[in-house]
């Protein structure tokens, strides 16, 4: 039979013993994460169907799972989830897949894709409206900038500020667009001063080569200006 990867997340880290017992008691290779919540398992199964029952029947009390998933798309490339739920919420779910006309889990997977999609539309609207905020509202825009201008993360709207201490800590970026294309990206610091470092010493590099008189910076600034006094030939001239 084929072998399946599943994903199982945890409610919490699971480490040394508690791991080993998990898998003699299931029988399956399996392989924790750096963090200890999450266990990666290959099973034995007909199907993915099969193969996600089986690590429940095996280990659902063994392990503090919380969620059950495939690692690899399935032939229809759609990811498999399993979700435990009490007795009283698969009687709702039951019933409100009758109500719509489809069976459990149709009406699951459609719920799980109408939440996912409205949870990515709230996130692009929030972050809309906190660019457009600091776009069209914040006061200190309607001046000229400068390259040295700080503005204090604590004069922003919340959501604002949010966002910005978010791409300063993930190091992501924000690209802005026009018709033309990307046109400006707002990203942390950090990555700027990498950037600007990389920049310096790859040109740093290039003169180095294109020209055997360039002087380092450092060495540069030990030599110091040339005395005012000096004559063409190097040598002082006198005054008398």
């Amino acid at each position: 039979m084929p072998l399946h990867a599943i994903e199982i997340i945890l409610t919490r880290t699971v480490r040394g013993v508690e791991l080993k017992a998990a898998r003699r008691i299931s029988g399956m290779p399996m392989a924790s994460s750096r963090d200890g919540k999450s266990i990666a398992v290959l099973v034995s199964a007909r199907d993915e169907e099969l193969a996600i029952r089986k690590v429940w029947k095996r280990l659902q009390d063994s392990l503090p799972i919380d969620v059950l998933c495939t690692l690899f798309p399935g032939p229809d490339g759609m990811l498999r989830m399993s979700i435990p739920f009490a007795p009283g919420v698969k009687r709702r779910i039951r019933a409100w897949a009758k109500a719509s006309g489809k069976s459990t889990d149709e009406f699951l997977s459609q719920a799980i894709k109408d939440a996912l999609a409205r949870d990515r539309a709230t996130e692009a609207a929030s972050q809309a409206c906190a660019l457009n905020y600091m776009l069209h509202t914040c006061a200190w825009l309607d001046s000229p900038l400068s390259y040295a201008d700080r503005v204090p993360v604590s004069r922003l709207p919340t959501s604002l500020g949010d966002l910005v201490r978010r791409i300063s800590n993930s190091g992501t970026r924000i690209v802005f667009t026009d018709i033309t294309g990307p046109i400006a990206s707002l990203i942390g610091e950090r990555e700027l001063r990498g950037l600007e470092n990389a920049f310096a010493i790859a040109e740093c590099q290039e003169r180095k080569t294109d020209s055997s008189s360039f002087m380092p910076h450092d060495e540069a600034v030990e030599e110091g200006p040339a005395d005012d006094e000096a004559g063409e030939d190097g040598e002082s001239r006198g005054t008398g």
